[in-house]
């Protein structure tokens, strides 16, 4: 049976070919666009190395000092004596007006190893700062890196793969070691080779000279806090920017939880400091605040320019997600037209099929059947088309450093969408088309 229903289906796609190939177009194209959307969506917030804990991490990239200025408002409340006179008392509350005086930034290191250890339920954490940049050179050339300076624990937050050599450890932050961690980009810019012979050798940062203790792969995400090109110790920063008493600084910090759900915990307890941290009284400032995230809330918020998470959220993924919606909507509304104009024409074949004993429910099955083999070869195509786009992006770095990927998950996932797709803009002009009255019809 499926076998005629295969090849019933293959001719009826060869008799019109314009149609097939205006509804093959539709249902490949369609399924293209939402291929590259997923893997975008994947790049974007999938857990990837070096950010393999993402749904465990918590990041805390910002200070925020504040004052809220009040107004003093008056009611008159209304009295009856015993005497039958009236007193009118005069009552006062005092009320936010809407204004404040802040400014926010960074934090200093001394703050955060001051304030932002021993938290409960985090199992590893990070204080690093990714705002620097610094010039190496070598034989007259001059490379441009990407600095980060970290503490010992960024190599447990992060789970880098190292090609050669170890990361610097808590004796080489301790004692300010000029020790560094390359990129296998820096590596190849640098000393024209990714090898082994490279750990060990030097590299002449500004006026400084550093011995390699490491090299990384260069992570393909859009994460600032894993993008840099050399990583040193944050000892070896400025002195001046690593001893400041001053609130403000270069540094963040990132939490990892110890599972999943603790990240809430963290959260609490930041906020927590926050609402009990006593400023300075030549402060010009009453009150800090935080605002911890996970990355999608820090990456929603930034964004859309919001500091209410949830709501940053909802502002930024409901029109992606209506968005999405209409573009899957309408091409199978067009494809249901499509398949309703292809059927229509053939209700005198159906019509003899049901004199000669096929009941609704074959007519039915067949339909939905020639459907799902039109859809399955679009999908094919479709499938075919993300890959060379996702290729063509990829090799000519059209998304800077983020790489597309086609997963074996997004690949079974493609798979639903196309059986979805089929069954349902397939399954109307079938069901229409199995209720044909066999006289009509042959009329």
């Amino acid at each position: 049976m499926i076998k005629n229903y295969l090849t019933l289906a293959l001719k009826v796609l060869r008799r019109k070919p314009f149609y097939t190939f205006i509804s093959l177009f539709g249902i490949s194209f369609t399924l293209m666009i939402l291929m590259l959307v997923t893997s975008m969506g994947d790049a974007l917030f999938g857990a990837h190395k070096p950010v393999s804990d993402l749904d465990q991490l918590v990041y805390t990239p910002f200070i925020e000092r504040y004052t809220e200025f009040y107004d003093t408002t008056y009611t008159v409340d209304t009295i009856v004596m015993d005497d039958g006179a009236l007193r009118f008392d005069s009552l006062q509350s005092v009320e936010p007006n809407g204004s404040m005086n802040n400014s926010n930034g960074p934090m200093s290191f001394h703050f955060l190893d001051e304030h932002m250890r021993d938290f409960e339920n985090v199992d590893s954490y990070t204080f690093f700062s990714d705002a620097s940049h610094i010039d190496a050179y070598l034989d007259g050339r001059k490379v441009s890196l990407n600095t980060y300076y970290a503490d010992a624990g960024y190599w447990q937050v992060f789970d880098f793969d190292f090609i050669h050599g170890l990361p610097f450890g808590p004796d080489d932050v301790e004692q300010g070691n000029k020790v560094a961690v390359i990129t296998d980009r820096a590596a190849r810019n640098y000393f024209g080779e990714v090898s082994a012979a490279v750990v060990g050798s030097e590299m002449e940062l500004g006026s400084e000279r550093f011995r390699v203790v490491g090299i990384v792969e260069r992570p393909l995400i859009d994460d600032r806090t894993v993008r840099g090109d050399i990583f040193l110790p944050v000892t070896t920063i400025d002195n001046r920017q690593y001893t400041s008493t001053e609130m403000y600084g270069p540094f963040q910090a990132v939490f990892k939880a110890t599972a999943p759900g603790k990240r809430e915990s963290i959260k609490q307890q930041i906020e927590f400091l926050a609402d009990n941290f006593e400023m300075p009284p030549e402060s010009d400032y009453e009150n800090i605040r935080f605002r911890p995230g996970t990355y999608v809330e820090i990456f929603a918020g930034s964004t859309v320019m919001e500091n209410d998470y949830d709501k940053a959220k909802l502002m930024l993924f409901i029109p992606v997600a209506v968005l999405l919606f209409l573009f899957l909507a309408l091409p199978l509304l067009n494809l249901i037209n499509l398949n309703i104009s292809r059927v229509y024409e053939r209700k005198s074949e159906i019509a003899v099929r049901k004199a000669f004993g096929a009941d609704s429910r074959d007519i039915l099955y067949q339909f939905i059947f020639e459907n799902l083999v039109l859809t399955f070869i679009g999908g094919l195509i479709g499938l075919a088309l993300a890959v060379l786009v996702i290729k063509y992006v990829n090799a000519n770095d059209l998304l800077g450093i983020v790489r597309l990927s086609f997963s074996v998950q997004n690949f079974f996932y493609f798979l639903l969408v196309i059986l979805l797709f089929g069954l349902f803009s397939g399954l109307l002009p079938a069901y229409r088309m199995s209720r044909t009255n066999i006289g009509t019809a042959l009329r």
